[in-house]
């Protein structure tokens, strides 16, 4: 079954019954490196925003079938129309092409050196000029935005690749999220880093809301409005902030 048919059939069952209950499948992306938000190991989809999606599913009577993929092509798809992206920040630039609901999460979005270039950092101009590691294609809202303008971004591929990079000198920060547990998952996965050479700077750059967004296109501000509600009662409720602390 194609996605649009799925968006018609949900769409459907709104303006006919009038109810939140779904019974269909909703195609849903996001990043696949981002330990413990969201990640995939093997087939299957993990993370913080994988279980709040699990849950507002279940409120509402639909399986979000999350697919992970590295973030540049993860965005196309979502961009593009192909599917729902949940992880998306807000820009000025995406709100133009997407339509949010309220924030799932907030992650803290931490800069780490390697240990012995530990510097001040209070804000932006702290950076000015600094080579700066970050995901290619990322973006985590208008604070870190802001931030771009100060300093040289170097985009990678992984994160580990980053921290390599850091230790080689080729970069002077490096920007992981969700905070001090991204960094510590990457160097678990490493054989070759330890957390001893990394130190993390005082000050997050930004904390950093994450939602569930759809391309315009899909017209989906009614299903968002209804997800919404299930979210807020999911915080309300304290289940949401239950899932957030397994973590």
């Amino acid at each position: 079954m194609t996605l649009r048919k799925i968006l018609y059939l949900i769409f459907a069952s709104l303006v006919l019954v009038g109810t939140s209950s779904y019974s269909e499948e909703l195609l849903i992306t996001g990043n696949a490196f981002k330990k413990p938000k969201i990640w995939k190991e093997g087939k299957e989809s993990k993370g913080i925003l994988v279980d709040i999606m699990k849950y507002a599913g279940k409120k509402m009577d639909l399986e979000f079938k999350v697919e992970l993929y590295p973030w540049a092509r993860a965005y196309h798809y979502a961009s593009n129309g192909k599917v729902g992206i949940v992880g998306l920040s807000i820009t000025q630039e995406r709100l133009k092409i997407f339509d949010y609901s309220v924030p799932l999460y907030y992650d803290e979005v931490i800069l780490v050196v390697k240990r012995g270039n530990e510097f001040k950092f209070e804000n932006n101009e702290d950076l000015r000029g600094k080579i700066v590691g970050a995901c290619r294609g990322c973006s985590f809202g208008p604070e870190y935005e802001k931030a771009k303008k100060y300093f040289k971004l170097s985009p990678d591929e992984n994160n580990i690749q980053r921290l390599i990079k850091l230790l080689k000198g080729r970069i002077e920060v490096a920007v992981f999220s969700p905070g001090e547990a991204a960094l510590n998952s990457v160097i678990n996965k490493a054989n070759d880093l330890t957390r001893d050479q990394f130190s993390i700077l005082d000050k997050p750059i930004t904390r950093d809301p994450n939602y569930l967004a759809f391309a315009k296109k899909l017209n989906m501000k009614d299903f968002l409005s209804e997800f919404n509600k299930v979210i807020k009662k999911g915080y309300d409720s304290g289940a949401i902030q239950k899932i957030i602390e397994k973590y």
